[in-house]
């Protein structure tokens, strides 16, 4: 390959107490069992792993910096530079303080600043811990869920919108933001490489001969593939890609249907390649399921294809993040999904009017888990493997089916 092998959390799904524009969950509680957390990756021999950074703990009140976050975050990031991983630091992931919807939200040049602000001071704090920042995760799809009605009713986030001028403001108040937070990390840490992590996908028409279907597969391919990138391409030090899907469209810009499609990973990291000619790295990519021998398979198949972009079309690349490490909240569904290499005993519960995860939090690496730490050991799988999983009858569930009961 050779690639930096990790895999991800994001504050609010997986570390619990964040009090922002979302109710409080405490979920995994990564916030107190770090120290153990970081212990699993080296088991999982990862060489990297991404995390993120709370605006909503930095600042909770607008101006008023929270020093105990600060102080968490330095003995957080401390204990994590000791395992040696390379780093990889989100700061935004969808969620933030609740004050900005004061100020109208990412509608307005003021949430812009003090955002700019926010990763300012996250810089010069926390800089020697971060090699890698990915300065806001997905804004194209947080813009469809605050502005545009959210994927579904569940996932919306607020102030739970829906008109597209908003949503075409919200995605350009961001790829300002973005552009002066390079800025100010170039300036204050040239030691951190910056970029996004992208929703990217596979749009074709449901019909290859409709017409409607065919300018909404487009349209779909450059607001969600490109637009973004195209207003960072300049000042961002790698392309980082989130891939999950291949999708379906019909008129009106809606989905059709979707499907796994492993080949997508290749042809999207070699267009962006050769597009953007940055490194690309997949931030993201994964699966729901307790079938472990489907998630492989998933797996697998999805490396074997980054691997042909590599070697194959030339594509010169970072690392690989598998999402999710710890079994933790999922946007809209609750804890049903199950992304995760590592097990968090627990069951979903309403604890006054949301639903969270309780019970003893023990940890497990699941047999996905120690695939792929034989695959962060080994730079990769062997042919046999490659056959044995590729193999494989099993179809992929699709997206929505995530209702698995826990086997015995």
């Amino acid at each position: 390959f050779p690639l930096l092998w990790g895999s991800a959390i994001c504050d609010y799904q997986a570390f619990g107490g964040a009090r922002c524009d979302l109710p409080l969950r405490w979920t995994a509680k990564h916030v107190e069992y770090y120290r153990e957390d970081f212990k699993l990756l080296l088991k999982m021999n990862h060489n990297a792993w991404r995390t993120s950074i709370e605006w909503a703990r930095i600042e909770p009140e607008e101006g008023k910096i929270s020093k105990d976050a600060i102080n968490f975050y330095h003995n957080y990031f401390s204990e994590l530079r000791k395992t040696g991983l390379k780093t990889w630091v989100t700061l935004h992931h969808f969620t933030n303080p609740q004050w900005i919807h004061d100020h109208k939200g990412w509608l307005s040049e003021r949430v812009v600043k003090k955002f700019v602000e926010y990763v300012e001071l996250v810089v010069k704090e926390f800089g020697e811990y971060i090699d890698y920042a990915v300065v806001i995760n997905e804004p194209q799809i947080y813009a469809l869920n605050a502005y545009l009605g959210g994927l579904s009713p569940d996932s919306a986030f607020p102030p739970f919108h829906n008109d597209m001028g908003e949503g075409l403001s919200c995605i350009s108040s961001m790829i300002r933001a973005l552009n002066e937070s390079f800025d100010v990390i170039h300036s204050n840490a040239k030691n951190v490489k910056v970029g996004i992590s992208n929703y990217c996908a596979i749009f074709v028409p449901q019909d290859p001969k409709n017409e409607a279907h065919k300018a909404s597969a487009d349209l779909a391919n450059q607001v969600l593939n490109y637009q973004v990138l195209d207003g960072i391409k300049d000042k961002m030090d790698y392309c980082g890609i989130d891939y999950y899907y291949k999708f379906f469209m019909k008129e009106d810009n809606t989905v059709a249907d979707q499907t796994v499609y492993p080949e997508g990973l290749r042809m999207l990291a070699t267009d962006l390649y050769k597009r953007y000619g940055k490194p690309v790295t997949v931030i993201e990519n994964g699966f729901p399921t307790r079938d472990h021998d489907e998630k492989i398979k998933f797996m697998v198949e999805h490396l074997k294809e980054y691997h042909d972009a590599i070697k194959l079309d030339k594509v010169k690349a970072l690392g690989y993040n598998w999402w999710c490490t710890l079994h933790s909240y999922e946007w809209g569904y609750n804890y049903q999904p199950f992304f995760a290499l590592v097990d968090v005993e627990g069951e979903e519960k309403d604890v006054g009017g949301y639903i969270d995860l309780v019970g003893s939090l023990k940890r497990k690496i699941t047999p996905a888990g120690e695939f792929y730490g034989k695959i962060c050991k080994n730079n990769g799988f062997s042919q046999k493997d490659y056959q044995k999983y590729h193999a494989m009858k099993k179809p992929f569930k699709k997206w929505q089916t995530f209702g698995e009961e826990k086997p015995p």
